[in-house]
């Protein structure tokens, strides 16, 4: 990321009433961004499943830690399950498979119950 980077930190219990919360925020932040709607549904949609991701290895008593960093350029999410076992491989595997086409690029680490994903808006013709 270049320029000027700006960051918000969530931090929410590890439960899935809990995931709209970064799902919305991570939506907010899109929309500042200049993502267009159907970037910000793709968006959302790979939150959602980062969250399942991360709750398939957390207790309710973990939580999920999201940090959003932006600048003019794109919007970057690192989202990991703090107190989670490591990810198991069909959870990976459904995230691979539904999230790929959605956003720009993702690194998993399944040990460490930790994402980062990149979503950058399409050029304007």
């Amino acid at each position: 990321m270049s320029g000027d980077i700006d960051e918000v930190h969530l931090r929410v219990p590890a439960r899935p009433e809990f995931g709209r919360l970064v799902r919305v925020g991570g939506a907010a932040l899109g929309l500042r961004q200049g993502l267009s709607f159907t970037e910000i549904d793709e968006l959302r949609l790979a939150i959602d499943e980062a969250v399942i991701l991360l709750l398939d290895g957390a207790s309710d008593d973990d939580e999920i830690e999201a940090a959003f960093r932006f600048d003019g350029e794109r919007l970057e999410l690192e989202i990991r399950s703090e107190g989670a076992t490591a990810l198991s491989d069909s959870a990976v595997g459904r995230f691979d498979e539904i999230c790929g086409p959605l956003i720009d690029a993702y690194d998993i680490e399944p040990a460490q119950a930790w994402i980062r994903m990149r979503k950058t808006p399409a050029p304007l013709d």
